[in-house]
């Protein structure tokens, strides 16, 4: 009950994201220069921003590009950990082991501003460089795990049956990993938030037309000499509801399978 307790924050920004834009009356980018910087009101539930733009149906259309960028790069970000455990695994583990230090030691959020910044802005393009930019912690963390399951008798009971490496590795090791990668898989969309947000926030997200909590936070930016509260506080409320319970229950669930990470 607890942990369901932590998430109702996440689940609550959810069911506003993908419900609102069907019920709301209002288009994410129709401008009514009539009507900018309204306060919070019945006709307008979160206000207008500095274009007139309805604030609650445009914050619905945030979360839910945020959450879309932030669930697809983690589970990428899962993919290429996994792809690049097992090819160390297979050779040159230490050459490979080597370079994934090398990129652990460059700043993650300068790897994906600088390549980020090369590039046109696109759903696909930062979903890509945000799973990058993470997996190798990741990575680092699989292998290391990989490395305490070879002294298990499970792995070398497969050793004395004939199983090559990689089955060993695919079939015995990778189904033992799975709670330590759902732990990391949730930590990970909490920290893709805060990446998209980063870089959205300085220009190198979405382009402007589109709705992200890095683009709200960027124009709340502007608000703070206008006074336009509204425009500050929700899109900061919205990230830490999605953000703080995930990383909750990434730590409940520390608990529960006993892996620290």
């Amino acid at each position: 009950m607890s942990k369901v307790l932590i998430l109702t924050p996440f689940f609550l920004c959810v069911i506003f994201a993908f419900f609102v834009p069907f019920i709301s009356s209002y288009d994410v980018n129709f401008t009514d220069l009539n009507s900018v910087k309204l306060e919070p009101s019945a006709v307008h539930l979160f206000g207008t921003d500095f274009l007139g733009r309805d604030f609650f149906t445009r914050c619905a259309y945030a979360l839910r590009n945020s959450l879309f960028i932030a669930f697809c790069s983690s589970f990428l970000m899962i993919v290429f950990a996994i792809s690049y455990a097992l090819l160390m695994r297979s050779f040159l583990r230490h050459f490979f082991l080597s370079l994934l230090d090398a990129f652990l030691a460059f700043p993650s959020l300068l790897f994906m501003m600088f390549f980020q910044s090369f590039f046109k802005h696109s759903f696909l393009l930062m979903i890509i460089i945000i799973a990058l930019g993470h997996f190798a912690i990741v990575a680092k963390l699989l292998d290391t795990e990989i490395s305490k399951f070879k002294e298990k008798d499970f792995y070398k009971n497969a050793v004395v049956l004939g199983n090559t490496k990689m089955q060993i590795l695919l079939y015995d090791v990778l189904p033992a990993c799975v709670n330590l990668l759902l732990i990391l898989f949730v930590l990970n969309i909490a920290h893709a938030i805060s990446a998209e947000a980063v870089l959205s926030f300085f220009g190198l997200g979405l382009e402007l037309n589109q709705a992200s909590l890095g683009i709200l936070l960027s124009e709340a930016s502007r608000a703070l000499f206008v006074g336009a509260w509204w425009l500050i506080i929700l899109p900061v409320i919205l990230l830490l509801s999605l953000s703080f319970p995930l990383i909750l229950f990434a730590q409940l669930l520390q608990d529960k399978f006993g892996i620290k990470i």
